[in-house]
């Protein structure tokens, strides 16, 4: 009887907590404003994005990505906000392709761009939740030829450790939140040294949504 009375409590308690983690979980529409990692690249309709939002039926995701994005294209941000501004969520992730060849200024002008996109979303949608992330690092040894020649090499891979921090320093001055994913996507997922194979875009999908819901609980 005791031994019935305990499993049922434990069966009670791990509902109980279930339900809680459920209620926890963040709610309405995200917005994902980013290069070809967030497009899709070759995994069209598969990316990040589009794994994000089978996540949870609580959550509405737009696949705001565009092939070759860079920061200085800010003003590509402009229609986006126009088009979402019942955004709840802006997620930014850029920064790769500012950085063939890179170098320091070329960071530099990252976080002037990314400055100046954080403060028109807070303008303009000033009650949606922003969060800043870091780009994955790249594959030196994997790289295909055609990137190589785009002159995607050591001092990419070397600028965007700098993004990193320096994103998070931004991120910290603008009070928006902070996601590094530089070491999140295996080495061996990123099918040409830049972009993730399914089971890379899975690797940032969960990284993402388990972010979302500790910082917005």
């Amino acid at each position: 009887m005791k031994t019935n009375l305990l499993i049922a409590f434990v069966i009670i308690i791990v509902l109980a907590f279930a339900f809680e983690i459920q209620q926890k979980q963040i709610k309405g529409k995200i917005v994902c404003f980013g290069d070809s990692i967030t497009y899709g690249a070759s995994y069209e309709g598969n990316g990040w994005p589009e794994q994000l939002d089978k996540m949870s039926d609580s959550i509405s995701v737009i696949n705001a990505g565009r092939k070759g994005r860079k920061t200085s294209d800010k003003n590509e941000l402009l229609p986006v906000i126009e088009a979402n501004k019942d955004a709840d969520y802006f997620l930014f992730l850029l920064g790769v392709n500012d950085l063939k060849d890179g170098n320091d200024s070329l960071v530099n002008c990252c976080i002037v761009n990314m400055k100046w996109m954080i403060e028109k979303v807070k303008d303009e949608i000033p009650n949606a939740r922003i969060v800043l992330m870091a780009p994955s690092r790249i594959n030196l040894e994997e790289m295909a030829e055609l990137n190589r020649e785009k002159k995607y090499n050591e001092n990419t891979f070397n600028s965007l450790i700098k993004l990193e921090e320096r994103y998070k320093k931004l991120a910290k001055e603008e009070s928006v939140e902070f996601v590094s994913l530089f070491d999140i996507v295996s080495p061996r997922n990123l099918f040409d040294g830049i972009h993730p194979n399914i089971e890379g875009y899975s690797e940032i999908t969960k990284k993402i949504w388990s972010e979302l819901n500790r910082i917005y609980q």
